[in-house]
């Protein structure tokens, strides 16, 4: 079930709105227009799932803030020729994105629903995890609520996850323009920049996992209960 929520999911936020825009385009309709018109399928993805579900779809919303990156960057691109822009394009959706990891990690409060870190809510919309319920009939996303009131340990997980790979998506950036500066070659800078990229985000992926199974056992280990594991 799981699964299929999760290929479900990927195939309505991130599947869809890429092979529309890539008709779209194929048949003539200029770039902006196609873009925003396939950024509106995971858009309407996350209204349908916030106001049905009561969840936060993180998946559509990434790929939401992707779109528009990339269509303030054509509009940019339109009025502005940097060849440097050109080679940020895939750094700075990546950034765009990373800024929205870490804007979460500010506790907005508005009425009696106060913003958490994107992680949290990604995990619980995908219902992974192991968590134990005070019954088997306890749903899963009470059980995440439960779980982020009750145990400092499981907030602070989500809350460092959220950030390291918030901050190593903000990292692209300045990385490929350093890089873009000291080889002054475009073929050679984007090649050495994807490798630079996918090493660091290795690292801070390794990172995380490490952390995470770490913080799990020091849960267990802290409350003397195995209540299941959340990550």
């Amino acid at each position: 079930m799981k699964l299929l929520l999760f290929l479900f999911t990927t195939i309505v936020d991130v599947g869809l709105p890429i092979i529309l825009n890539y008709v779209l385009t194929y048949f003539g309709v200029p770039v902006i227009l196609a873009l925003v018109l396939s950024g509106t399928i995971p858009f309407v993805s996350v209204i349908i799932n916030f106001n049905f579900r009561k969840q936060v779809d993180v998946t559509g919303i990434l790929s939401t803030t992707g779109f528009i990156a990339s269509t303030i960057l054509s509009i940019i691109q339109g009025y502005v020729k940097l060849d440097i822009l050109e080679q940020l394009n895939a750094p700075i959706i990546s950034f765009a994105i990373g800024l929205v990891f870490l804007i979460t990690l500010i506790p907005i409060k508005v009425g009696s629903y106060q913003l958490r870190p994107i992680l949290y809510y990604h995990f619980k919309f995908m219902e992974m995890g192991n968590i134990k319920g005070l019954t088997e009939d306890e749903p899963i996303p009470e059980r995440w609520e439960r779980y982020w009131i009750t145990y400092a340990d499981f907030r602070q997980t989500f809350i460092v996850l959220t950030a390291v790979l918030g901050f190593a998506l903000l990292l692209d950036v300045p990385i490929r323009i350093l890089i873009i500066y000291i080889t002054k070659m475009a073929d050679r800078a984007a090649l050495v920049g994807s490798i630079v990229s996918f090493g660091y985000m290795q690292v801070f992926i390794s990172f995380s996992v490490i952390y995470a199974k770490w913080m799990k056992k020091l849960h267990e280990k802290r409350y003397k209960v195995k209540e299941g594991s959340y990550i």
